[in-house]
């Protein structure tokens, strides 16, 4: 199991003597990071429970001793010692405890991951928790292993430019995790090393194109040309790359848009719904209310601490311009 230096095992709370108490906006946790920092680790040994909760941070859970139990939407984790959770940003879950145990929750701001090419297909690997066992995750599992035990010991040691030396671990982890979910792709292994690259740059460019211009009106066939391939050759190689359709990518994309201005007491709902893309508020609340379970008014209450009634937008209205 995991092994560290006698001088870090005294160093596990000093450094989070900063954190005093959960700030919950709704279910929204906020300040979450040490102050003038984007990374929070901490050696748990809570024996309550963590209710629904949600962030902004990617959390990774890793019990060290006995299991730890994670909600994420419906779908339990039965995480044990030596399996790693990935838990993505804004997704609620809660956390259970058994009534004894240790764990490392780790807690990372990847939102600046954004600039680098290839993120919306990590993010896309990352939208549902990555549940890595030693047996499962066998190819890769030490690597990935060794790589969080570096992060650890960076953290608690606090060395110069710790921060770059976890990120840079950090980013290898993801690497490895993407190549890995990558090679297990028909599209990817049936093809050779030239054709692999060449797909795998004009699916990004793709991607790179909707996420850009995802507020407009852009069709299939708009970005099937954008890359070079035809409509039904792109939607095929798209929905296996993406494990989605090109249409339930661009919806998303404008879903995750709204969560993110629904936050903001500054903007309408129908003016959220404007600058997202969508044609008309009751196509908005239907859709956004199919992929949330809720209205965007609801969404704006429970999860941004009640901003007020500020065109709730949950009625009928007329088209956009």
């Amino acid at each position: 199991m995991i092994k560290l230096k006698d001088e870090l095992k005294l160093n596990y709370y000093q450094q989070n003597t900063d954190f005093t108490e959960r700030v919950l906006e709704g279910d929204n946790e906020k300040s979450i990071f040490p102050k003038d920092s984007s990374i929070r680790i901490w050696h748990n040994i809570e024996t309550t429970d963590y209710p629904t909760h949600w962030h902004n941070a990617l959390e990774i859970v890793f019990p060290i001793v006995n299991y730890y139990d994670v909600d994420v939407d419906t779908e339990r984790h039965h995480v044990l010692p030596g399996d790693i959770l990935f838990i993505p940003p804004r997704k609620s879950h809660f956390l259970h405890a058994p009534r004894t145990g240790e764990r490392y929750i780790c807690l990372f701001d990847i939102d600046f991951f954004s600039s680098v090419r290839g993120y919306s297909g990590l993010i896309s690997m990352l939208q549902d928790c990555i549940h890595i066992t030693p047996d499962e995750y066998a190819p890769i599992y030490n690597d990935i292993y060794d790589l969080f035990s570096q992060i650890w010991n960076e953290y608690f040691q606090k060395s110069e430019f710790y921060e770059f030396s976890i990120y840079s671990h950090l980013f290898q982890i993801l690497t490895i995790l993407s190549r890995y979910h990558l090679n297990k792709l028909q599209l990817f292994n049936d093809t050779s090393p030239i054709k692999r690259r060449e797909y795998f740059d004009r699916l990004n460019n793709a991607i790179d194109y909707i996420d850009e211009n995802y507020t407009n009106k852009i069709t299939l066939e708009d970005v099937a040309s954008y890359s070079g391939f035809s409509k039904f050759h792109f939607s095929r190689l798209f929905k296996e790359y993406m494990n989605c359709t090109f249409y339930d990518y661009l919806i998303n994309t404008r879903i995750k848009a709204t969560e993110v201005l629904l936050t903001r007491d500054d903007l309408s709902i129908t003016d959220i719904a404007l600058q997202a893309g969508f044609s008309s508020i009751p196509t908005f609340n239907r859709t956004f209310k199919q992929k949330k379970g809720c209205t965007p008014g609801e969404y704006r209450t429970l999860f941004s601490g009640g901003l007020g009634n500020k065109d709730m937008g949950d009625v009928s209205s007329p088209k956009l311009p």
